[in-house]
């Protein structure tokens, strides 16, 4: 009941539009520079490098910056790996197999680095979209596109800093513990079974779209936990349920590209605001991005891509859930944990609580 009650609120942004907006504003400038430079087959390029905004948003800033460069320089480098083999003609069981091992390697430095959000998913997402799409520039031109929209995401992200140290006090840096290289390892090893098993499923038995079930394959596990993962693959596939009938809406009208790079940011925007309270919520938003990025480069039919992105889904995240579920040992059943929503509810709560027993008097 807590959990249906959690995912049946929607709640507020507060606290997380601010960096929302630094993640929006950091997608669409390089999609305006592409536009006006008439370089819009490079906009998947663009779109992941800008994505590097999203990893360590609610850091402090110089910890923001650490952080967000390494993602960056892995962002790139994944973006590069992908075009590459796309230029090289890499067929379905090719992408699987470099997914596989980017999935494994990136799990193991996300971890080492300490980055957020953790693992893979967003490198997996840029590596096996850039590797499956069609390209016709550079390898070249997709590494200096990917790379300037990181930097201008990482500009974007110690651009408050100015202001902030005429108020905020320098904090002294914390100690950092030696990294769990046992567990970090069997993260990686997760990653790498459920990659490898939802794209070759996808391959098998799946319409055509077999990165989308290695992307979905990655989200559950990002929880690492027995108990949460299977509510975390929930969420990510109602959410794409609902993204993909939201995407077939949007795909029918002709946009222009200054139209539709604008509805993008406000996509991206929305989905940022919600994706650390309502996963759900955010995917509802996020997954139109996916599908509609490609708009800018090649028109494709709407329900085949519709159908796909959900099926494909449904395939990685069932298979996350049952390798988390056969690799995670249960820990003993305990009181339950509030999540984000239910903690907003319990808090509206309390102040009549609070005012309720103080009308009590000692002894009744």
């Amino acid at each position: 009941m807590l959990h249906l009650r959690d995912f049946l609120s929607v709640p507020a942004g507060r606290g997380h539009r601010f960096p929302a907006v630094r993640v929006a504003a950091g997608l669409l400038i390089p999609l305006l520079v592409l536009i006006l430079i008439g370089h819009t087959d490079l906009t998947m390029c663009a779109v992941f490098g800008s994505l590097t905004g999203v990893f360590g948003r609610s850091e402090p800033h110089w910890r923001r910056l650490r952080h967000q460069s390494q993602s960056g320089a892995l962002m790139c480098l994944t973006v590069v790996a992908g075009v590459s083999l796309s230029l090289t003609g890499g067929g379905p069981w090719e992408v699987v197999a470099a997914a596989t091992v980017i999935a494994g390697a990136i799990s193991v430095a996300a971890d080492y680095l300490r980055v957020r959000p953790a693992g893979p998913f967003t490198y997996i997402f840029a590596f096996t979209a850039t590797a499956a799409a069609p390209f016709s520039g550079t390898v070249g031109e997709a590494a200096l596109v990917a790379a300037g929209s990181a930097l201008t995401a990482v500009l974007l992200g110690i651009a408050g800093r100015a202001h902030a140290r005429r108020h905020t006090p320098v904090l002294p840096r914390t100690p950092v513990p030696a990294p769990n290289w046992s567990a970090i390892l069997q993260h990686s090893g997760r990653y790498i079974t459920a990659v490898a098993a939802a794209g070759s499923l996808a391959v098998l038995v799946g319409p055509g779209h077999s990165y989308w079930a290695m992307l979905a394959a990655c989200a559950p596990i990002a929880a690492a936990d027995a108990a949460r993962a299977p509510l975390r693959a929930i969420h990510f596939i109602l959410g794409t349920y609902a993204g993909v009938l939201l995407s077939g809406l949007l795909l029918q009208p002709e946009w222009s590209a200054v139209q539709l790079a604008v509805l993008l940011t406000a996509l991206q925007f929305a989905g940022e605001v919600y994706v650390i309270r309502h996963y759900a919520l955010a995917m509802v938003f996020l997954t139109p991005v996916a599908l509609l990025m490609t708009d800018f480069a090649s028109h494709q039919p709407v329900w085949d891509l519709t159908v796909d992105r959900a099926v494909e889904t449904t395939i990685g995240a069932v298979v996350a859930v049952v390798v988390v579920l056969l690799t995670t040992q249960r820990k003993p059943a305990g009181p339950p944990v509030p999540t984000a929503g239910a903690a907003a509810i319990n808090a509206r709560r309390s102040p009549n609580r609070r005012k309720r027993r103080t009308l009590r008097q000692p002894g009744e």
